[in-house]
């Protein structure tokens, strides 16, 4: 491998930064710099003289497509917004040092963004994105009301295309919206996020989705998050009638209870339409507790493929040119014929056994989200974990309700299924800040969702 000598920093292809960044480490190839809480616009982006997360973000410091910013731990306060222009052979990845929690907490915004992404092929990975603003009840009926400060969690800029935008293992939580992800992010990605307790209780709803999206060119994909406990909707992919709402790739999702925190009640977990027809619809391995799925709304969506889900929820469907096959139902609570679409599994009654469905992380060896779904109500279940973890590694396994809490497994994988607990209604939940509503509360031991991270890696 042949490598350039820049300013002391030795660069090679983003392909092998990203193999050595897989790994958990610090890569020791491409430029690398670093951001704090306490750095300098006068720094050099070293590790001992880091940058401001601004100036490193704004365009004007030395990044180039290749090249890795490391975020170190620490409270970033305000607004901020990425101009980072990276290429398709050679993404810029902003990441948050192993081991080190980097939150971006945007308080009280006025209502403005709080992490705004321009530029364009760039990969977001593994920092916090909140707002710490108490408030959480406005006296308007209004979509952008002036009585609620906190802003919108990940935004993308609608002013001009921003190709190539991946936002890997995120935590976003507690803002106006968690992802308004626009028709500007063009094959943009959205991987393996936990995205929850966004938006805000109004006098005629609840307002602020997990993930509001519309897309026009090239397919967005949305894999492997976890949506739970927004005020209103996980996802919608919504819009008026001259709204673009083409091209999904939606695929190993784990949704449940959103609308939990409003007064409101339960929403939808998903929502594929509006009043333009939703076109070229991939739903694929996705799991659902609580929380129903919709598909086509005024204008039915097109093209429709529905498939390996797990919907023991009311499933309703408008739309034409679908194809659907391996997916659990419950044959009351759908608004389709089940003889129309043979090959899938219909339940007269609530579901029995035992169900769990591991999803190894395509960017981060060792770690994985779980679903458990265990409609006995069983203390504790047994996985398979052999597809994430080797014998003679050290992992941990978070609670998604409770993902910055204890975890509820520690150990050293044998090989052998891991004996994972399950929580009950009493256990301890990331409760909204400023409060809600209503009290929430997590899931039964009949439903869990879960976060297996390898520690260290077997020698």
């Amino acid at each position: 491998m042949t490598f350039l000598k820049i300013a002391g920093v030795r660069r090679t292809s983003a392909i092998a930064l990203f193999a050595l960044l897989n790994s958990g480490g610090v890569a020791c190839f491409a430029a690398q710099y670093y951001a704090a809480p306490n750095g300098s616009s006068s720094g050099d982006g070293s590790v001992s003289r880091p940058w401001t997360l601004s100036h490193a973000l704004s365009g004007s410091a030395p990044i180039k497509p290749g090249d890795t910013l490391w975020l170190r731990g620490g409270t970033y306060n305000g607004t901020f917004t990425s101009n980072l222009e990276g290429s398709a052979s050679s993404p810029i990845v902003v990441r948050q040092m192993p081991n080190e929690r980097a939150t971006i907490d945007g308080g009280n915004s006025g209502g403005n963004g709080i992490f705004t992404v321009r530029g364009a092929y760039t990969w977001y990975w593994g920092f916090e994105i909140m707002s710490s603003d108490p408030v959480r009840v406005s006296s308007q009926v209004s979509s952008w009301p002036t009585d609620i400060p906190r802003g919108e969690g990940l935004d993308i800029d609608q002013s001009t295309p921003h190709p190539g935008l991946k936002f890997i293992n995120l935590v976003i939580h507690d803002t106006r919206q968690g992802v308004s992800f626009w028709k500007e992010a063009q094959d943009g990605e959205l991987y393996g996020n936990l995205i929850y307790n966004n938006g805000w209780d109004a006098p005629d709803r609840a307002h602020g989705h997990g993930i509001y999206s519309q897309n026009q060119t090239g397919t967005q994909h949305l894999r492997d998050n976890v949506v739970f406990r927004n005020f209103s909707h996980g996802m919608q992919i919504y819009g008026s009638s001259t709204s673009f709402l083409n091209n999904y790739d939606i695929d190993g999702d784990i949704w449940f209870n959103n609308g939990e925190p409003s007064v409101f009640g339960f929403d939808r977990n998903v929502l594929l339409g509006g009043d333009s027809v939703a076109n070229n619809l991939s739903f694929t391995n996705n799991s659902f507790y609580t929380c129903k799925l919709k598909i086509g709304y005024t204008a039915p969506a097109n093209n429709v493929t529905l498939s390996n889900n797990y919907l023991p929820v009311t499933v309703e469907l408008n739309a034409k040119n679908v194809t659907m096959s391996g997916n659990l139902f419950l044959s009351n609570d759908i608004t389709f014929t089940p003889a129309s679409y043979p090959n899938n599994t219909y339940l007269t009654s609530s579901p029995t056994g035992l169900h769990i469905e591991v999803r190894p992380n395509a960017y981060e060896p060792g770690r994985a989200n779980i679903a458990v779904y265990d409609w006995s109500g069983a203390s504790s279940v047994a996985v398979d974990l052999s597809r994430v973890l080797t014998a003679g590694d050290s992992f941990q396994i978070l609670d998604a309700q409770n993902y910055f809490g204890a975890p509820v497994l520690l150990g050293t994988y044998n090989g052998s299924p891991v004996n994972l607990p399950l929580s009950s209604t009493n256990a301890a939940v990331a409760e909204p800040i400023g409060g809600s509503s209503v009290v929430v509360k997590h899931t039964s031991t009949q439903f869990g969702a879960f976060v297996v991270i390898r520690t260290a890696q077997a020698k």
